[in-house]
């Protein structure tokens, strides 16, 4: 298998991803705009790819890696994502390399002290995608997970972003030359006070403001356009990233558009079973400030220290190299820059909160609520929840009045509640439950049909810790959206719906992949492959 970089004339879609699948090859990494780093065994011909070729050594090798032949370099080497670390070890063994595993690195990245004439030698291998500085006080700390956090990268639909792809371009600027730009809060970590996580993400953003012409406004929805949505969440959670649980995966986001379509561009999802704190690990807003560069269209940084750099520790602040970059970006921040002030708490009043009975739905997919709140320690925010799995920011006006439209339903009950959190970290709630009946039509509908065209044989072989997936849905109201689930218990969604691909983890030996499609109306079909990696 060679790793090369393909091309397109147009931002690579699912069609495009589950065409490489289906024809053999894997997909590695993303490269704004427009690429893609994939391996296969031979050139890619496929409409739409404009340039195709291999990463040379002289790409591989950072800028800012001395260029001192004498010196022992401390690097960190970046192996290709669908490189195992047994191939890892294999080749450094070969080669005559050290390579050193400290806890908390990434499962494609090795420590070595090496020479560059050394380190020449192991840019040639078409294994290694990128080799960069490390952070010179490794290994000589004892450093737990929790005090060096890794991230995988910022994301795109083809996943993440290389460490070597340079930032080309974050939020358009606005007629004034500023990027006045949204921010949501979704579900929130149980473990933090409701207002206190508010305030670190917010003064997250703050600090990011505060260094170029960049503001930040709430947004009445998660879908609104320019707006970073920011989300606790667990294992599946509606993109094709699912988080892994605690000690894993703290948070990913996604790139700005147009290398992400709307409403995901510049999202910000958290891994709601870690252990979150706020001032001691695993702190807020060390993790927001650094996935916050992200949603504004930083990659990483290859310099230890920078908060962009893909290790990062708490209590670290945007170093000249940081506010560089951003201002690369959007210029350096001007008077109108919108500061964002921190929750702050008032006098102590009982909350009270009314929820007005709502209408039922019928067969629509959607419903309006409402209600009024008061008391509580100002301010006081308003969420919603569904027993389905949406939930999203309630708008509350001056008289405590409130309204929260658009929450979707699936056919069947659901139960939503509304909790109200005010700054003392008291909360209240309330439930109603609606029934949505299906959607009647004087036409059968076609059944919910699924295929799997991605491995093409129903049984099949893999020494790779993940396996692309990919085929198309049909039939029904139309089809929603296609899930995955393991029988080692991993559950997530495809990227697409009738042209669909997902990336899915395999543990060594037998593991059954399901498929299922869904339409609007809740029916489905499904698909099963059989896996065994070796």
């Amino acid at each position: 298998m060679v790793h090369r970089i393909v091309q397109f004339d147009h931002q690579p879609n699912a069609a495009d991803l589950a065409a490489l699948v289906a024809d053999g090859y894997t997909i590695a990494a993303a490269i704004p705009d427009n690429a893609l780093l994939v391996s296969g065994r031979r050139p890619i011909r496929q409409p739409g790819v404009i340039w195709q070729g291999l990463l040379l050594e002289s790409d591989k090798i950072s800028p800012a890696i001395s260029e001192s032949r004498d010196f022992v370099l401390h690097v960190l080497v970046d192996f290709h994502s669908d490189v195992e670390p047994e191939a890892q070890n294999a080749l450094g063994a070969a080669l005559g390399f050290d390579f050193v595993r400290l806890n908390f690195l990434l499962p494609n990245h090795v420590l070595v002290d090496a020479t560059l004439p050394e380190l020449q030698l192991l840019a040639r291998r078409d294994e290694v995608a990128y080799i960069f500085p490390a952070d010179p006080d490794w290994p000589s700390l004892s450093l737990s997970a929790n005090e060096a956090i890794a991230c995988a990268g910022m994301l795109t639909l083809a996943g993440p972003v290389a460490q070597y792809a340079n930032t080309v371009h974050g939020w358009d600027l606005d007629t004034d030359h500023i990027a006045h730009l949204g921010y949501y809060f979704g579900g929130l970590t149980a473990k933090v006070p409701s207002a206190t996580v508010k305030s670190e993400i917010l003064r997250a953003m703050n600090s990011w403001a505060a260094a170029a012409s960049i503001t930040f406004s709430a947004s009445s929805s998660d879908t609104a356009l320019r707006t970073v949505a920011v989300k606790f969440a667990s294992r599946a959670h509606g993109d094709s990233m699912p988080f892994d649980g605690p000690a894993g995966v703290v948070g990913h986001t996604f790139y700005p558009t147009p290398v992400n379509s709307e409403p995901i561009a510049g999202d910000l999802h958290l891994d709601a079973d870690e252990n979150w704190h706020a001032g001691s690990d695993l702190d807020i807003y060390s993790v927001v400030l650094h996935e916050m560069g992200h949603a504004l269209g930083l990659s990483h940084s290859d310099k230890p220290g920078d908060v962009m750099y893909p290790y990062y520790r708490r209590g670290m602040v945007l170093s000249k190299n940081d506010i560089g970059a951003i201002q690369a970006l959007y210029g350096a921040a001007s008077a109108a820059t919108l500061t964002l002030a921190p929750v702050i708490s008032a006098g102590p009043q009982p909350i009270k909160l009314i929820f007005n009975p709502p209408l039922p739905p019928g067969a629509a997919s959607q419903i309006s609520i409402s209600g009024a709140v008061s008391g509580g320690v100002a301010p006081v925010s308003l969420e919603y929840q569904t027993s389905t799995g949406s939930s999203g920011h309630i708008t509350v006006d001056a008289s405590g009045n409130w309204t929260a439209t658009v929450i979707g339903l699936l056919p069947g009950v659901n139960t939503i509640t509304v909790t109200a959190y005010d700054a003392a970290k008291v909360s209240g709630s309330v439930s109603a439950s609606v029934n949505r009946t299906a959607v009647a039509s004087t036409t059968a509908a076609a059944p919910v049909s699924i295929r799997i065209t991605a491995p093409a044989n129903a049984v099949s072989s893999s020494k790779s810790a993940t396996l692309s997936v990919a085929g198309s849905a049909t039939g029904g109201t139309g089809v929603t959206q296609v899930t995955w689930q393991t029988s080692n218990g991993k559950t997530g969604t495809a990227t697409g719906t009738n042209q669909w691909v997902a990336n899915i983890p395999l543990l060594t030996g037998t593991n059954t992949i399901v498929m299922r499609a869904y339409d609007g109306n809740g029916a489905s079909g499904w698909a099963s492959l059989v896996v065994v990696r070796q």
